[in-house]
């Protein structure tokens, strides 16, 4: 979260400054001090938000917790509907159903072959 605060802060800042930039440059020049004023002030807030601008060291994990926090929330999520056919839907389901009927193996077997090569081609194909 505190991630989430700092990024914010340093947004406000920049846009605090980029609109006082912008402002300044359609101001007449008596009333320049003011916008060199307010200009300074967002330096200054900047400046406190630069602690803020390095995220902090992200444990293995981290990054997924956050995506899936992310996809939660629905925040992301699209605004276009997008139904599933009935028909679709119900093949669906009976494929997850029977899924069940098979129990999960503890193992699974491997039809790759080991070989001492690293390329995809056989290393013993030129003996």
């Amino acid at each position: 979260m505190n991630h989430q605060l700092a990024e914010r802060i340093a947004l406000t800042a920049a846009l605090f400054f980029m609109a006082t930039t912008a402002s300044a440059q359609a101001v007449p020049p008596a009333s320049q001090s003011a916008e060199a004023q307010r200009v300074q002030e967002a330096r200054e807030v900047e400046a406190e938000t630069e602690e803020f601008e390095s995220p902090p060291s992200l444990l293995l994990g981290d990054a997924t917790q956050s995506l899936l926090a992310w996809q939660r929330s629905g925040e992301i999520a699209s605004r276009t509907p997008r139904p599933i056919a009935g028909s679709v839907a119900s093949r669906s389901y009976e494929r997850y159903i029977k899924s069940f009927e098979h129990p999960i193996p503890e193992h699974l077997g491997s039809t790759v072959s080991k070989s001492k090569g690293g390329g995809g081609a056989s290393s013993s194909a030129g003996r």
